[in-house]
């Protein structure tokens, strides 16, 4: 899944919750439908922070609220417009800005400039040691791949972790990336009653956890615990445009054409990135529609040239270049771009590994395979890569192993590199 921070690049951003019952004493709660209000909520404070140039708590405000409608709506507009928001706040007020500071990373972040985004976390922490700013710091050095930066900060969790699912959320994916899958998925069960629970837990960060769930369930290979997370996601904020590209993506695993088709284009028309145009576009030439199929790759072309906005979709399109062996030379130099932004990140290394694959270049793909294995990582595309490299540079039995671990993780893990990996290890059998 070398896409998989997609989803997490855009997680929300978590208030503390007070004192929770024992899950199992837990009674989900009304959701609250707080995005029908969202427009009206933004075009008031809009009007406030015109009427007032030096009122820096709206404009903080404003660009959280920019924030979260971007991650509701998927426009990347929102984003610059929540920067200039919680720049003009810090200007304003330049010490004691914390939540100011939390939103501008936030938007370094989702622009995938992860060391402003860093050091803004930095500056937030230092100034009044909000333990938010530090479960975000952790949470950005993962995507920047140091992870034992991101582990010593996890050793240290608040007094209050139990009610801190935030903190909790990124534990989940250092579990997640470290080889504990299963603790992964046992910690987000945990989590989940105490934020369905919540009365006041908007109803997109709500859906993300069931979201989050379902990816973590589609993982490990149990489909029916998959589904049931992406169906409560999806009935929670039925215009969750990741939660519908993860379903896809599962639905194209088991070759059901149909019903990845109608996700990946649910998904598509809310926010139409490479990862999910190619789901589209491959169940459209599995159902033979070869017409509407050439359509939507030439829509993929279109966005790398149109909505790239900062290469933010770099990774995407070097994956999709890259499993489809076209425009390899851009899929090349959008590996290499993504790479220079993150260093060592398990799925950075991962697909400059793939990306060098497919050109040829077995040598270098072997040194980044490495790289993106070193974390033991249960994700069976990442395995699947590595163990194909590895067969390739003469590494047989590391090759089997690893093919192995990922067809063991999920035996349906991908549409066509699953098959692959029964091919070559039947092959070997018999050798």
């Amino acid at each position: 899944m070398a896409s998989a921070v997609v989803a997490l690049a855009i997680w929300p951003l978590l208030t503390v919750l007070g004192g929770p019952a024992p899950a199992a004493m837990m009674t989900p709660a009304p959701v609250l439908a707080d995005y029908l209000g969202r427009d009206k909520t933004i075009a008031l404070e809009e009007r406030i922070v015109r009427r007032d140039k030096n009122d820096q708590i709206f404009r903080r405000s404003l660009a959280a609220q920019y924030l979260q409608r971007f991650r509701e709506q998927g426009d990347i507009g929102d984003v610059a417009r929540a920067q200039e928001m919680a720049e003009q706040s810090i200007a304003l007020q330049p010490q004691l800005n914390t939540a100011a500071r939390m939103a501008l990373a936030s938007a370094y972040l989702n622009y995938h400039n992860f060391h402003a985004a860093l050091a803004s976390e930095k500056l937030a922490y230092a100034a009044e040691h909000n333990p938010a700013a530090l479960t975000q710091e952790a949470s950005i050095l993962m995507e920047l791949g140091k992870y034992a930066a991101a582990e010593n900060i996890l050793k240290h969790p608040p007094t209050a972790r139990a009610q801190n699912p935030a903190w909790n959320a990124v534990q989940v994916r250092y579990e997640e990336l470290t080889g504990h899958l299963a603790d992964a998925r046992a910690l987000l069960a945990q989590i989940i009653p105490s934020i369905d629970a919540n009365l006041y837990e908007p109803a997109y960060d709500r859906s993300w956890f069931h979201m989050r769930a379902a990816q973590l369930a589609f993982e490990a290979g149990d489909d029916a615990a998959a589904q049931r997370e992406f169906s409560e996601s999806l009935k929670i904020f039925p215009t969750n445009y990741m939660a519908l590209l993860w379903q896809a993506r599962m639905y194209r695993a088991h070759k059901q054409w149909q019903l990845a088709l109608d996700a990946a284009k649910r998904s598509a028309n809310l926010y139409p990135i490479p990862q999910v145009l190619g789901y589209e576009a491959d169940s459209e030439r599995a159902l033979g529609d070869l017409r509407a199929a050439s359509e939507t790759d030439a829509l993929i072309l279109a966005e790398q040239k149109l909505f790239n906005v900062q290469g933010v979709n770099d990774r995407l399109l070097a994956n999709y270049f890259a499993q489809r062996h076209v425009h390899l030379d851009d899929a090349l130099r959008a590996a290499q771009d993504d790479y220079r932004k993150r260093g060592d990140e398990i799925y950075a290394d991962d697909t400059m590994a793939w990306v060098l694959a497919t050109t040829g270049d077995w040598r270098q793909a072997r040194i980044y395979a490495i790289r993106a294995t070193r974390w033991n990582t249960q994700d069976s595309e990442v395995q699947y890569h590595a163990g194909v490299i590895a067969l390739h540079m003469g590494k047989i039995e590391e090759g089997k192993r690893r093919l192995g671990s990922a067809l063991a993780a999920n035996p349906e893990f991908d549409a066509f590199d699953a098959d692959d990996a029964r091919s070559k290890l039947a092959t070997l059998s018999k050798v």
